[in-house]
């Protein structure tokens, strides 16, 4: 499967355009025409939740809170978003949050 068609599935059953304007629901981290083969469902995405989809080899992330929230200034690795980002662009994992949709 590719990236892009479980976006638009998830799309069409949850759609963004429900989200609250606050929001940052949708595909946060990850290339639309990735191929991808497995995926791990979570209520927020963490480093933990990162090092368990290396470990299971899980090509997406999918969460219910949304990663990254609110202004993201610097990926320097100074705090645990920052760090989790890194880490799963790093293993070429993709993060798709459905939240207020």
């Amino acid at each position: 499967m590719i990236l892009k068609d479980l976006c638009s599935y998830l799309d069409s059953a949850i759609p963004l355009s429900f989200q609250e304007g606050y929001d940052n629901s949708g595909l946060q981290i990850g290339l639309p025409e990735k191929k991808i083969s497995s995926a791990i469902i979570t209520v927020d995405v963490t480093e933990q939740v990162v090092e368990e989809a290396i470990t299971k080899k899980c090509d997406v992330i999918i969460s219910h809170h949304p990663l990254i929230f609110g202004s993201l200034k610097r990926l320097g690795g100074s705090d645990s978003t920052q760090r989790t980002i890194v880490k799963a662009i790093k293993n070429d994992i993709a993060i798709y949050s459905a939240h207020t949709n």
